[in-house]
């Protein structure tokens, strides 16, 4: 079975109808909204106002979770409360879509081993989870280019402990410590993933807070095809223009093609 392919919206921009034209004359399955940058209102009226807007531009979606300013694994319990009651907000955003999954980032921006806390991030996960169950809406976790999540081992510990479903992410796996001193490959990494991986972010690696595409088949086809031999059927090619994502899709095409996919790009 061929994955949906979406595209992060921040490559073609907010406007939904820009977005639907450009899902539908590329042969996209939909968009993932990238939320740190777009919050969602706390007002019912706003709210139901951009949901309607995120659903004309495809009908499919996944979200990305805010996470510049919230940290459910923070050593301060108020403060990683606090982050855990706005998570919740998101989970109802994306069940309200609905959404196939909200993406998390936890531990972001190489949190400091005295702001983080290990007790609090698996409660607050954990819960996390359990309240996107109840309002039957997946909630994975990110592998991350830094922090505890960059580590295959502590990452493996904090899903056994929690259960979580994940979305793998290339680049930050390509970019991460582990990777770049030599002690595996971006396939180890995905290959000690002990839970399910509901999604992949799709393209080659990080250069500062760029997204850098993949020149040719041969960069990510191992990943894409341990991605494959998952079952992971969602792949967010998440590139931040157009130029870098119409790249990604030219070698992500080529991929399919080679593996007998009818997948072909306008």
């Amino acid at each position: 079975m061929d994955p949906k392919l979406l595209l992060c919206h921040a490559a073609v921009g907010k406007d939904p109808e820009r977005i639907r034209e450009y899902v539908a004359s590329h042969g996209y399955d939909g968009v993932e909204w990238s939320l740190d940058g777009l919050r969602v209102a706390v007002a019912k009226g706003r709210r139901r106002w951009i949901l309607d807007r995120f659903r004309r531009a495809g009908s499919l979606s996944s979200l990305h979770a805010p996470y510049t300013d919230l940290e459910i694994g923070h050593r301060d319990t108020e403060y990683a409360a606090a982050a855990l009651r706005i998570l919740r907000e998101y989970v109802d955003v994306a069940a309200e879509l609905p959404a196939h999954h909200l993406n998390l980032h936890v531990a972001s921006h190489a949190l400091e081993p005295a702001e983080l806390s290990w007790e609090n991030l698996v409660r607050n996960l954990s819960s996390l989870l359990e309240y996107g169950a109840r309002q039957k809406t997946l909630v994975a976790v990110e592998n991350l280019r830094q922090g505890l999540t960059s580590d295959p081992e502590k990452f493996a510990a904090l899903l056994r402990a929690t259960g979580a479903p994940v979305t793998f992410d290339l680049g930050h796996a390509q970019g991460c410590g582990w990777v770049q001193a030599g002690r595996g490959t971006v396939v180890d990494f995905l290959q000690s993933i002990p839970t399910r991986i509901a999604a992949g972010h799709i393209y080659m690696t990080e250069n500062g807070d760029s997204h850098v595409p993949p020149s040719q088949v041969a960069d990510v086809a191992p990943a894409l095809d341990g991605l494959r031999a998952a079952g992971c059927d969602w792949w967010v090619l998440e590139l931040h223009n157009l130029e870098t994502l119409e790249q990604t899709r030219r070698v992500v095409d080529q991929y399919l093609a080679g593996r007998g996919s009818c997948v072909t790009h306008d």
